[in-house]
């Protein structure tokens, strides 16, 4: 027994001590909780009785520690590590392992670390390891990895190394970082010192395959002109050569869904097609992913990159994003070898083109003396003529004009051109003239022209305005047609007009009588009430089921003939605010239900008109769906320029002969007797959204319920 110290209370042997309450095993993490319940005494490690103090002292270093730490125990490194550790060990290696030799859990990397352990073991000096290279089969497959870490001596009392205590920190990311970036550096140095396509195409591979150990192969595509087929322009890892591929889906590579989506595709290789190549190691990839090549600021798809996954690393999102910047460098890099060789040919173009105007300008004169346009030349400030090709003095009607001042060739003109010749004359600035009413005498009276035309001023070599050039086209007969036009357009208006005053006074004179017609037929029921039979009575409600379907009918008309000619004021409209509100007028039966999805956008619409199309939609839908327990779902997914608005009952679906039948006017496709209807509701749908700009469709089988779909313009169509 140990004696009592003044001020200290009397210590417990260990042995005394339970388990869970044993100090070098406290701690609330998930490793103190495991060594805390371990049966130590099956291990190599053996009872915690028999622990040396040199180990619980380890032991409680390394739990209460925050820094990556593993303990090697006795001669056959039985393994203690702390929660920190946890990860390094992945999905395969935990908990298993704990208290076993380390050549259980570590036996793919023994023969690097098991040397390295006993060493420390039997001479006692600590080692020292920086970014030491690991491979790792922790997550399912042999792993690259990157670790700095230290082997130093646990010491028995009797000066022996009972174990060896390891820090440790894994800089695999730091490490695939930085590889990963100087590939990056050396493709972006690329960019611009490309001439041509086919350079830089060279260029990119042979850079790629520089990086092996990241990039384990690569395919370069580029798009045919035809848009059918991809052509192979580069590699590494395979043999050179062309390889052209189509574009459809079922190909080796997901073109067709690159392309069609603009994203890159990840792909599983086929063992089938094994050994893919492996880059910088022995094991073949197991992955692929496909980028489309994007012309640099456009949008125009300029090919594809394959590039091969390292098969000891997983694609993760460091990964992906290192792909992504490797292929949009290599997207930029093509980019500016096509510019570069645009604006070779563009030069070559400009060459060509001067030294061809140098040999028209000797023929310009004659081309102008046969242009189909006036062309004159006018000097001086009083607008002298000196040159007219035959249009011109064609327009003037014969007129003897050359060497004359405009203003006493055609006095006629005085008033309407000369200030427009002067001013261009004064100010430098070209004047374009465009329907101009010109008085002009052809024969022996004045009549009014009309005439297309610039004013150009003519500068001498010291930059001074010596005349002004004058191109003119008649078009006369133009302004003509255009007036009538909209005398024309006028008319149709106040037609129009007579016509919607005439359909609601022709709908007003129809339904009056209708509507009595209905109220007889019920003063009579009523008159009647004792003496009328069911046959009767069933009769009388025909009559009036008869009546209201006339009357709807008439309604259906008159809404349908407005739905082109007549626009609402366009408002901002939230879409599920408006769905609501028409699910509410609608009041459907407790038994249906009119169910709106998240995420229904606003925008910018006719208010009126689009809630009519979503009140006929869900009306017909809920009119025809046969069953008391009708269901509607309403969605909007994004369609380019549209939204794509759905609605999708559970009725008894449409046949897809009859898809194209339903939007025409007093179509239906049951018995007005067994489902009142005027088979307006659909066409007036599709009139109201085509004259916005939109389309509609249907999906459906007979059975399966039906699925409209309203395509909505994002941006409202403006109306002329």
């Amino acid at each position: 027994m140990r004696e009592l110290t003044q001020g200290s209370v009397p210590s417990v042997p260990v042995e005394a001590i339970p388990l869970q309450e044993a100090p070098f095993l406290a701690g609330d993490g998930e490793m103190a909780r495991r060594m805390r319940e371990f049966d130590w005494a099956s291990c190599p490690v053996g009872p915690v009785a028999q622990w040396p103090q040199s180990l619980r002292t380890a032991v409680s270093i390394c739990l209460s520690s925050r820094h990556p730490i593993e303990i090697w125990w006795g001669p056959q490194f039985a393994r203690l590590y702390n929660d920190a550790y946890r990860p390094i060990l992945g999905v395969h290696k935990h908990p298993q392992f704990l208290g076993r030799p380390g050549w259980e859990c570590w036996g793919e990397i023994w023969d690097v670390i098991g040397p390295m352990l006993e060493s420390v073991r039997a001479t006692g000096k600590a080692t020292w390891s920086e970014d030491f290279p690991l491979m790792m089969w922790r997550n399912g497959y042999l792993e690259e990895t990157y670790f700095t870490f230290s082997y130093a001596p646990l010491w028995n009392e009797d000066g022996s190394v009972g174990g060896i205590f390891c820090a440790c920190a894994e800089t695999t990311p730091r490490l695939l970082s930085e590889r990963r970036l100087r590939l990056l550096r050396e493709l972006g140095a690329q960019t611009a010192i490309s001439p041509t396509v086919q350079e830089a195409c060279a260029h990119a591979m042979r850079t790629l395959a520089g990086g092996v150990a990241d990039v384990s192969f690569a395919l370069l595509y580029e798009r045919g002109p035809d848009d059918t087929q991809a052509r192979r322009v580069g590699s590494t890892g395979f043999a050179a050569g062309p390889e052209p591929l189509g574009l459809e889906e079922g190909r080796p590579w997901p073109f067709a869904e690159v392309m069609r989506t603009q994203r890159p595709v990840r792909v599983v290789l086929p063992e089938a097609q094994a050994p893919w190549p492996g880059g910088a190691w022995p094991e073949p990839s197991r992955e692929a992913i496909v980028f489309p090549l994007l012309q640099s600021g456009e949008n125009m798809l300029q090919g594809f990159l394959v590039m091969g996954v390292n098969p000891r690393r997983s694609l993760d999102d460091a990964y992906g994003d290192f792909f992504a910047l490797a292929s949009g460098h290599v997207a930029t890099m093509l980019s500016s070898a096509r510019v570069f060789e645009e604006r070779t040919r563009l030069l070559a173009r400009e060459q060509a083109a001067l030294a061809e105007a140098e040999r028209q300008r000797a023929r310009l004169e004659t081309l102008f003396l046969q242009a189909p346009a006036g062309i004159c030349v006018l000097r001086g400030t009083d607008h002298v003529y000196e040159f007219a090709n035959p249009r011109y003095i064609e327009l003037l009607g014969g007129r003897d004009v050359m060497g004359k001042p405009l203003r006493l060739a055609l006095p006629e003109l005085k008033e309407v051109i000369v200030p427009l010749l002067d001013r261009v004359y004064a100010t430098g600035e070209p004047f374009f003239g465009n329907e101009l009413q010109v008085p002009l005498r052809r024969t022996e009276q004045v009549q009014d022209y009309y005439f297309n035309f610039i004013y150009q001023p003519i500068y001498d070599p010291s930059g001074t305005i010596e005349g002004i050039s004058v191109i003119a086209f008649e078009v006369t007969e133009q302004v003509h047609a255009r007036q009538r036009a909209e005398r024309l357009t006028e008319e149709l208006e106040a037609t129009n007009q007579d016509l919607d005053q005439f359909a609601y006074v022709a709908s007003h004179d129809l339904k009056a009588p209708l509507r009595g017609i209905a109220s007889l037929s019920e003063w009579i029921e009523e008159a009647l009430a004792d003496t009328m039979g069911e046959e009767t009575r069933r009769q009388m409600g025909l009559l009036r089921g008869r009546v209201h379907r006339l009357e709807a009918l008439i309604n259906g008309i008159l809404s349908y003939s407005r739905v082109s000619r007549t626009r609402e004021k366009v408002e901002t409209v939230d879409v599920g605010v408006l769905l609501a509100e028409s699910r509410d007028l609608l009041a459907p039966r407790p038994e249906a239900s009119i169910v709106i999805g998240g995420g229904m956008p606003t925008l910018q619409a006719e208010r009126v008109p689009l809630q009519q199309v979503f009140l006929n939609l869900m009306s017909n839908a809920l009119k025809h769906a046969g069953r008391v327990d009708a269901r509607i779902e309403i969605a909007c997914a994004d369609a380019d320029a549209f939204y794509d608005f759905t609605l999708k009952d559970n009725g008894p679906g449409i046949d897809p002969r009859f898809h194209e039948r339903i939007w025409g006017i007093f179509q239906t496709l049951e018995a007005r007797d067994k489902v009142e209807g005027t088979g307006i509701g659909l066409s007036v749908v599709k009139k109201i959204v085509e004259t916005r700009g939109g389309r509609v469709a249907i999906e459906s089988e007979p059975g399966a319920g039906a699925t409209f779909h309203v395509y909505w313009p994002k941006r409202p169509r403006v109306h002329a």
